[in-house]
């Protein structure tokens, strides 16, 4: 595959992550939660944004390194790039007129939850290979 088409693969496969990412958080924080997180909002409101936010990223995180295909870790670094972006844009414009730190945390926790979406599927498709290449039954917790 030539490189500019590897690196079309890359960034579109970014994006799919990172748009269902996006879709997930609307849903979750917007149709569910209707808009109502805030740093004061009550614990229930913000364990469920909490939620939705790991879940999203990780959702997002692994499509990215399932699509990524052999280069799992590569695919959802892609994502992280966009989500940097998205970040960045978020703090310096104050979208939410929330303080610095809530965005901040909100940003490392869909992050970190990416980045682990994106191992998941790392770890999954190396235990697929070993056991295509040893014959050996995989465990049935990453199947």
């Amino acid at each position: 595959m030539g490189f500019l088409r590897q690196i079309l693969k890359l960034i579109a496969i970014g994006l799919v992550g990172y748009l269902l990412i996006a879709l997930g958080q609307v849903l979750v924080l917007e149709v569910l939660l209707k808009g109502q997180t805030a740093p004061d909002s009550p614990s229930q409101v913000l364990a469920l944004a909490a939620l939705g936010t790991v879940l999203s990223g990780l959702a997002g995180g692994y499509v990215a390194a399932r699509l990524g295909g052999d280069r799992p870790l590569r695919h959802t670094l892609a994502v992280l790039v966009f989500l940097s972006l998205d970040g960045i844009f978020v703090i310096v414009e104050n979208v939410g007129g929330h303080p610095l730190w809530y965005e901040l945390s909100g940003l490392a926790t869909l992050m970190l939850a990416t980045a682990a979406g994106g191992w998941l599927r790392k770890v999954q498709r190396d235990r697929e290979a070993h056991h295509s290449r040893t014959g050996a039954r995989s465990p049935a917790l990453l199947e």
